[in-house]
């Protein structure tokens, strides 16, 4: 995409629809995740796992004992799974249901692996200057404190630039989770050139709030923005605008 746009009459160049951008770290797995504990007698059971969303549907596996005899079946692309034993499936937001034909042992836990998260895509669009586009959500589930996720921006030259980014985001929880935005040119503090904004913008809602930041990054040739909790949380996070402008 070939569009330059001038601020302050042409003195200073907007080069982000040169950058290259990309998204790390928004996913991850699950593995024997306990959803339910038969008793001998239930056959119908549901709920919703840990850590939403379940992507891809088809990494959701379920086991389960009965007659003593360890069984694990899978589900496919639709996130639907059956066997002689369970029908059932699994949706992307995590919920999940299943009909046995005979109960699940007494004692014995139900559990689950799956992979989740979903990194925010189609990140170009808010590298437009003249018609910028929200990205596609980001969304992953924590069970702590933890970056969740962030985005790398690859500009064409080191040196000195001011930027500005707006984002939205909202979280499960209205009141207690807030949710940091940092921009970072090198984590490495030894470095003279490192600079960050941290507590940049927060959401403690489960509406989504739109924020916008400005920092200075000196004599670099990239840049990160990390989403972060400070509790377990559901996190939906996109990006509108981006503005890099080179000082020199």
């Amino acid at each position: 995409m070939n569009i330059r746009t001038e601020l302050f009459r042409d003195k200073l160049p907007n080069v982000a629809p040169y950058c290259t951008i990309e998204a790390t770290g928004w996913t991850g797995s699950q593995s024997g995740e306990v959803l339910a504990t038969g008793d001998g007698t239930t056959v119908d059971f549901s709920g919703k796992v840990d850590l939403p969303p379940v992507n891809p549907l088809n990494s959701f596996t379920l086991h389960y004992t009965i007659g003593g005899t360890a069984y694990s079946v899978q589900a496919d692309a639709n996130g639907n799974f059956s066997d002689a034993n369970v029908t059932g499936s699994v949706a992307q937001d995590g919920t999940w249901n299943a009909t046995f034909n005979t109960a699940p042992d007494d004692a014995t836990d139900i559990t689950a692996d799956y992979s989740y998260g979903i990194p925010p895509a189609n990140l170009e669009n808010a590298l437009d200057p003249s018609n910028p586009n929200p990205s596609d959500w980001g969304w992953i589930s924590t069970a702590g404190a933890v970056t969740v996720g962030d985005v790398v921006f690859h500009l064409q030259e080191e040196g000195l630039y001011l930027v500005n980014i707006r984002w939205g985001g909202y979280s499960s929880k209205a009141n207690s989770i807030v949710t940091n935005v940092r921009i970072d040119i090198d984590p490495d503090p030894s470095n003279i050139f490192w600079s960050y904004i941290d507590s940049w913008g927060s959401i403690a809602s489960t509406k989504e709030k739109v924020r916008s930041g400005v920092g200075m990054i000196i004599y670099g040739d990239k840049f990160e923005i990390y989403v972060k909790t400070n509790a377990s949380d559901e996190i939906h996070w996109r990006l509108y605008d981006v503005w890099v402008f080179k000082l020199m």
